[in-house]
């Protein structure tokens, strides 16, 4: 039988289903002040009519200057609150969990946001390039998340996920491959820990008891052992949920797949992290169909499946596969509109909803 529909918990609150909406950026959706448009409450409602069982909104920005693009949502500032307000209650209607993630990019953004952005070292690959923060500056950006927080939970959400993977700030601090610091934030696996969990206890003195906070992070973090070991740690610290993509880049995991496997490494890295924590544990990546659905949630592989692309493609999935109709697949485009615009989608297009 089906785990899909079964009902699951996150710091004891109930979920009414296991599928889950990751937070993916809707490109153009918003304009360049960062405030929530009416075409993207459209976009997180539609999906959640349709029985989601955990809508994690995307990355929004805790500091101006650490946007990945211009038309990031925005969390640094409480005049984003009131627009952030509809887009949870939109989500809470449809008795959908409500998270959002906060997010600074650092080095990854898009276009001249800052001439020179900060990471945790200087950094310099020909490509881009970087300042390590100060560690005034390291305080400054702690702060700005658990005031994006606090704003969050203002805003009526029940929790938030910190953007701990994908190549962000939090990841540049978790990876060896950039972090060079010398002082208590760089070289030893705690101190490149420790910025992720000092953000993680200002939180929880600012906010309330049942407010959920979450982590997104990679499983390939310098390597799936190391990503195990910094999933313990969370765990122990107290966060309320590992939600496992890829760390700063996407360097496969160097581990053989088991044959019957029919996802790919990326969700199989969070199975191997499910396997040494007792939070629960979201899997991502390239995940489309019931059966691979169901063979993580039957074998207790997963706590939660992330479906992304297929949900942007088809907004009725989850009714969809409830009602064991047709879903309207992805089709794979690349690159993918959603990228750039998500009206261009050759899906969205057909059905007519961006006029």
């Amino acid at each position: 039988m089906s785990e899909i529909f079964e009902s699951g918990y996150i710091r004891g609150i109930k979920v009414k289903n296991r599928l889950v909406l990751p937070p993916m950026v809707t490109f153009s959706f918003s304009e360049n002040d960062g405030f929530v448009t009416d075409k993207k409450i459209f976009h997180y409602k539609t999906i959640a009519e349709n029985g989601i069982g955990i809508v994690i909104v995307e990355a929004t920005c805790v500091n101006k200057d650490g946007k990945l693009s211009e038309d990031q949502l925005g969390i640094w500032d409480d005049k984003y609150i009131e627009g952030l307000s509809k887009l949870s209650q939109e989500i809470h209607k449809e008795g959908s969990l409500a998270i959002i993630q906060i997010h600074h990019a650092g080095l990854r953004k898009r276009g001249e946001i800052i001439q020179i952005p900060v990471t945790s070292s200087d950094y310099d690959d020909g490509k881009t390039k970087g300042r390590g923060m100060t560690l005034e500056e390291i305080e400054m950006v702690k702060d700005d998340f658990i005031q994006g927080a606090v704003r969050a939970q203002k805003a009526g959400f029940d929790g938030v996920e910190l953007h701990g993977a994908h190549g962000y700030l939090l990841t540049q601090f978790f990876s060896e491959k950039i972090n060079k610091r010398t002082d208590s934030y760089g070289g030893s696996f705690e101190n490149r820990n420790r910025l992720a969990l000092e953000i993680l206890r200002g939180i929880r003195e600012k906010t309330s008891d049942d407010f959920i906070v979450g982590i997104r992070m990679g499983s390939n973090e310098n390597s799936l052992e190391e990503s195990i070991e910094r999933a313990k740690v969370f765990e122990k610290e107290g966060f309320d949920f590992l939600h496992v993509s890829t760390g700063f880049d996407g360097t496969p995991l160097d581990v053989e797949l088991p044959e019957d496997f029919p996802c790919n490494w990326i969700v199989y890295g969070a199975t191997r992290i499910k396997e040494n924590v007792s939070i629960p544990v979201m899997g991502v990546n390239m995940i489309k169909e019931k059966q691979q659905i169901d063979y993580l949630l039957n074998n207790n592989l997963l706590d939660f499946v992330a479906i992304g692309r297929a949900q942007l493609a088809d907004y009725d999935f989850t009714r969809h596969l409830k009602e064991g109709e047709d879903i309207l697949t992805c089709l794979e485009c690349k690159p993918c509109k959603w990228f750039s615009n998500g009206e261009n989608c050759p899906r969205q297009i057909q059905l007519g909803r961006y006029k």
